[in-house]
């Protein structure tokens, strides 16, 4: 065999082994990653994003050897370093988010390690379409999709409307009386608690058209000339107004269609065909705005084509330190069996009792009628592993409605579902935020959050918090990060949820007396059901 033919054979085996090893450290993170492509609709689009990279990388594989430069070890190695770092805290403090972007970080380390920086601006774009592929901690998309539902919702009333249909809108959720009918029928313009189903992957199409429509094969910032590189950026911005506004037109659609042939046009072939064309109809709109920009951008930017990079494979790609690369073999596989052995190790199980025997009493105030269920979806999407909800009356006749939703464990992804994410998408609008103080009759305090709610012709005071492990927060930051330290520390993850609404009625100082003597009551009882 040829010194050629030996070195690369050589080069081979050891790429083999640092992708083995790398699939050996991140196997239980691909695997939960994959089962969300596969479940979660919001992000299906991650099960064609790798083919996509794969496809990106044959095309640019020439271009890629002829980048390769002189390794950045240093940086590759505080890349690698703090990679391993990340997936160390994110399975201890079972946050997946963090080890879906040390896996990413990883790969860029150790690229960088052996192939040098500049390779990193030709894999820029494989990167990003990874980086929308990992879903992003609820807390966060929430806050991002529930204004742009409610955008959704506000022009799918307006184009009802155009078509002289009566609406009326509570949030997210429109009533519309079918002609002939007399009873109204309510459209929720998403589900409960979850994003617009087409913005994540329209964002990522907008950069995966962008790429691949480029008007030079080379380029400056991310294998993009200037021109294409703001074309990008443009397309993947205005992939948001177009996914609210087909999932507007949708909802316009349907609430016409309910008013003339009543409840079965909100489901069966005419509700699936809708989804179906909402995504043609964006898709469509997407290759105009792109049409458009690539006119207006390359009439305005005489930008000349940057000469191809020059020079050979380099001795890089075909022959690494052997040293370095079976040592990174070993720290991989190494990592990988700690790693596995955290991800595996079972969470403390704490003794409770089911909330289903919490007391029907709560100093003078008296559970009235049975406990509250929500319907099947709803529980689904709120992945409680224990709720109760119920209502309870004081000596003055007022009434009170508690929910207690309990997680025995948030290592998988269960998580609370904030009231200032769910309760808009019902029709409440939230006023008056602040921090309250509640004191339990043993003189023990803690801060819980206060808001006045209201929905059409109601208005109640609503306080809640977030209870377990033996702390109380108002803020489900500050929540989370004990949670992940309680994980670390004391294997454990369970909590829960705490919420206590009242009517405000004509005494709003009144309805927060009593709705904070409720709420100091439901905590003094909660221990046994919510373990400290």
């Amino acid at each position: 065999m040829s010194e050629i033919s030996q070195t690369t054979s050589s080069s081979l085996t050891k790429a083999i082994a640092l992708a083995a090893a790398f699939l050996f450290l991140y196997a239980t993170v691909l695997a939960k990653l994959g089962r969300d492509w596969w479940s979660d609709e919001n992000y299906s689009h991650g099960l064609l994003v790798p083919f996509v990279i794969a496809m990106i990388v044959w095309r640019e594989w020439d271009s890629l050897k002829k980048t390769v430069t002189d390794p950045a070890k240093v940086l590759g190695i505080i890349a690698i370093v703090l990679a391993i770092l990340m997936l160390f805290g994110g399975v201890l403090g079972s946050e997946l988010f963090t080890q879906r972007i040390s896996m990413v970080l990883m790969a860029a380390g150790v690229i960088v390690y052996f192939f040098g920086i500049r390779i990193i601006n030709l894999l820029a774009v494989p990167f990003v379409l990874l980086l929308l592929a990992i879903p992003i901690p609820q807390i966060i998309f929430n806050r991002i999709a529930m204004p742009l539902q409610t955008y959704a919702s506000q022009m799918a009333v307006w184009g009802i409307r155009l078509f002289s249909v009566p609406t009326v809108r509570k949030g997210n959720v429109i009533d519309i009386l079918p002609r002939g009918s007399t009873q109204t029928i309510s459209l929720e313009v998403v589900e409960a608690c979850s994003g617009i189903r087409s913005l994540m992957t329209l964002v990522t199409l907008a950069l995966i058209l962008a790429y691949f429509t480029r008007r030079d094969e080379t380029g400056k910032i991310a294998n993009f000339s200037t021109a294409d590189f703001i074309r990008a950026v443009i397309l993947m911005i205005t992939a948001v107004p177009i996914a609210v506004l087909t999932n507007a037109a949708r909802v316009t659609g349907t609430g016409v269609m309910t008013y003339y042939y009543g409840k079965q046009a909100t489901e069966g072939m005419w509700h699936d065909a809708s989804g179906w064309l909402v995504y043609l109809v964006a898709l469509v709109l997407l290759f105009a705005v792109n049409l458009v920009l690539k006119k207006i951008l390359n009439r305005r930017d005489a930008e000349k084509v940057e000469e191809k990079r020059s020079g050979g494979v380099g001795e890089n790609i075909t022959s690494p330190a052997v040293p370095a690369a079976w040592g990174f073999v070993i720290i991989l596989v190494l990592s990988g069996v700690a790693i596995n052995w955290f991800a595996n190790r079972a969470e403390i199980a704490v003794p409770r009792t089911s909330l289903a025997t919490f007391p029907p009493t709560l100093g003078d105030w008296k559970q009235k009628g049975n406990d509250i269920k929500f319907e099947p979806g709803i529980e689904s999407v709120l992945g409680t592993t224990d709720y109760t909800m119920r209502e309870y009356t004081a000596p003055d006749g007022r009434i009170a409605n508690i929910y207690v939703g309990y997680y025995a464990s948030q290592r998988a992804g269960a998580t609370y579902h904030s009231p200032q994410n769910c309760l808009p998408g019902a029709g409440w609008v939230l006023k008056e935020p602040q921090y309250i103080t509640v004191t339990t009759a043993d003189g023990r305090t803690f801060t819980a959050n206060r808001y006045i709610i209201e929905n059409g012709v109601y208005k109640e005071v609503m306080i809640y918090w977030y209870q377990g492990r033996g702390h109380i927060e108002a803020s489900e930051y500050r929540d989370k990060i004990n949670t992940v330290l309680d994980s670390v520390t004391r294997r454990r993850t369970d909590g829960a949820m705490v919420r206590v609404m009242t009517s405000v009625g004509s005494d709003e100082a009144a309805s927060l007396t009593a709705a904070s003597d409720l709420a100091a009551r439901l905590a003094e009882q909660l221990p046994p059901y919510v373990p400290e």
